[in-house]
């Protein structure tokens, strides 16, 4: 129980926020656990000496956050850890700003070839068989024109050599960027096998076989360049947030959906 004293001594903060620090405290640490109740919206007022309407913003701020569902005649439960709201969240920011798929892309490219590049060194055999079972099946998946399992696939793939370095803290941390790997790889025309640079993933597959941190940063590179060679301008230059015009992302929505579905608590 938290003592009234205690939690009016900053001044500076609202009283809806320092309830919002006490809760997600009390829940990080375990004192609440996932599907667990908290107090009712009353005895929480009780608590902490506020009124009901400063409880009920906290609420809403520690639900928006993914920590807590507040359900009508359930009350407040303690949610499942997950991820699934930062992606959302980070995806929306993206969309917000004035970043173009180009931005996008270039940032990837980036971040993809340093990871390919620690993969390298640390994958194993094992590793890199899984690889190479994931573009096979994303190869028989694109000529088959079964383009929703296609993306299912290629994410995979991307997320597979991020495992490879078996960082679970880096795993974790760079789990928002998911959507972002799945928007901006729509292809401009999905109905050309070409298009989804099948062979790239496979030259990747190769190239991390080798063990070479520099074949790997190369193979990443020249993904994302031939990546580039079938988007025109016009793709390059579009805003990230413009992308749900493109008819191919009218395709992919509702594999997004499935994916946020799949993700949530």
């Amino acid at each position: 129980m938290i003592d009234t004293p205690d939690f009016r001594r900053d001044p500076n903060l609202k009283l809806s926020d320092q309830v919002v620090s006490l809760l997600e405290g009390e829940i990080v640490d375990g004192t609440y656990q996932p599907g667990q109740r908290l107090p009712t919206e009353v005895e929480l007022c009780e608590q902490f000496g506020v009124s009901r309407s400063v409880v009920r913003d906290a609420l809403r701020t520690l639900e928006s956050m993914g920590l807590v569902h507040v359900k009508r005649r359930h009350g407040i439960v303690v949610a499942e850890p997950s991820g699934a709201h930062l992606t959302h969240a980070l995806t929306l920011r993206l969309q917000w700003s004035e970043m173009t798929m180009g931005d996008i892309l270039e940032a990837r490219r980036g971040l993809e070839q340093a990871l390919a590049a620690e993969a390298a060194c640390r994958g194993t055999a094992a590793d890199w068989a899984r690889l190479r079972a994931v573009v096979d099946r994303f190869r028989a998946q694109v000529l088959a024109g079964e383009r929703q399992a296609a993306y299912a696939s290629h994410l995979e793939f991307h997320l597979s050599i991020m495992r490879a370095l078996r960082l679970p803290a880096l795993e974790l941390m760079l789990q928002p960027l998911q959507e972002i790997i799945v928007v901006s790889s729509i292809p401009v025309d999905p109905a050309v096998a070409e298009a989804w640079d099948v062979d790239c993933h496979a030259a990747i597959v190769d190239a991390l076989e080798t063990g070479s941190d520099s074949a790997a940063r190369d193979a990443v590179r020249n993904h994302f360049q031939q990546s580039a060679r079938h988007a025109d301008t016009e793709f390059q230059n579009l805003l990230f947030r413009d992308v749900r015009k493109l008819p191919a992302y009218q395709e992919l929505a509702s594999h997004i959906f499935t994916y946020r579905d799949d993700h949530s608590p």
